[in-house]
């Protein structure tokens, strides 16, 4: 994973650093802080910024934060951009006013909105009052792989799209936030997977054409189960996972939560029972585990210990109990998994959106 941050340069430095980090982090840009150009003068205050930035396969994903100030793609960065791409910004503090193609929208937490760097666009970022800063979670897509697949891509840009809504825009935000605060945790093929199902549902949200019909709603399904996985993932132990719940996140039915999951080796209801009972293994061989069975047990959602012992027993041959005694090289060895979840070391505070005012 790539950092850069403003911190360890000097005030005066910080602004102009920070004007080439975007340049290199994204693409082509412009910064401009707010007064700049009514005084003409360099702004010499303290600019705290930053910039983590990391790869799918085709897809470069990257968290931003900084100051209140308008970002310019302007006819000259236009030219100077070697590749082209799709930025999709999905705003976690403060507000976006982007502008592209004669539209302007407005982005507020937990929204998103693509724009296209074959063009002109403004991004004129304004930070919370609370924090003074404002963050972005941005993907950058390559636009020939997202082209054949939206009707109108075009007349995509600048538009929001409500990720705290029910629909396919929550379910792009989630998968978003799930994929970039568990990328360290995905392997080469888990990656290559991610980076096609973001852009399969993507596409889908933006309005997709037919040759993304074509695709067959096989990978749209999966998409959107990879990314039901990944919340329950995050959720087990501090949210509700109840089918009526989780499909009232996603904004499907409960019955098209089941379908998801029809002709995969898991039911939805064996899926949460597996991401629970391999919470629990995991934390029976944890170093600094606390506290006895039956208190892990209430933590993961189980009804009792025995209601563990018998799903444990099923699926590792042993009780928790003769487990812990065994070791994980022991006769009964744990089985990994489909879906994990996991965090990027160093990153400091996890991605989540921020209540809006």
């Amino acid at each position: 994973m790539r950092y850069w941050t403003t911190e360890d340069r000097p005030a005066g430095e910080q602004f102009s650093y920070w004007r080439e980090v975007i340049c290199e982090a994204f693409t082509p840009l412009a910064a401009e802080l707010p007064g700049a150009r009514r005084t003409g003068r360099a702004h010499a205050r303290e600019i705290r910024s930053w910039v983590r930035s990391s790869r799918l396969t085709a897809t470069n994903c990257a968290e931003v934060s900084s100051a209140t100030q308008l970002i310019t793609h302007g006819a000259a960065e236009v030219r100077r951009t070697v590749t082209d791409h799709v930025f999709v910004n999905l705003q976690i503090s403060g507000h976006c006013v982007g502008t592209q193609a004669g539209r302007r929208c407005v982005v507020e937490p937990g929204g998103f909105a693509l724009f296209d760097t074959t063009r002109e666009y403004g991004l004129e970022f304004v930070a919370d009052d609370r924090t003074e800063e404002w963050r972005c979670v941005s993907f950058r897509v390559p636009r020939a792989r997202l082209l054949p697949l939206v009707v109108d891509l075009d007349g995509a840009t600048a538009t929001t799209h409500d990720g705290t809504a029910p629909g396919m825009a929550r379910i792009v935000a989630s998968t978003m936030l799930s994929t970039w605060n568990g990328l360290d945790a995905l392997d080469p093929a888990g990656a290559d997977a991610a980076d096609t199902a973001f852009t399969t549902l993507l596409a889908a949200a933006a309005g997709g054409s037919d040759e993304l019909r074509d695709t067959g709603r096989a990978d749209l399904d999966a998409g959107l189960r990879a990314a039901v996985n990944r919340y329950l993932a995050a959720h087990l132990r501090t949210g509700d996972t109840s089918a009526g719940a989780v499909a009232s996140r996603f904004g499907i039915s409960v019955r098209k939560l089941h379908q998801l999951y029809e002709g995969t080796d898991r039911s939805f209801s064996r899926t949460v029972m597996a991401l629970r009972l391999d919470g629990c293994t995991r934390e029976l061989t944890a170093p600094a585990r606390t506290g006895t069975l039956t208190e892990l047990a209430a933590r993961w959602g189980f009804a009792d210990l025995s209601h563990l012992n018998r799903v444990f027993r099923a699926q590792h041959g042993c009780l928790p109990s003769e487990y812990v005694d065994r070791g994980p090289d022991g006769a009964c060895t744990p089985v990994p998994a489909a879906v994990r979840t996991g965090s990027i070391p160093g990153r400091g505070v996890t991605a989540t959106i921020a209540s809006r005012p």
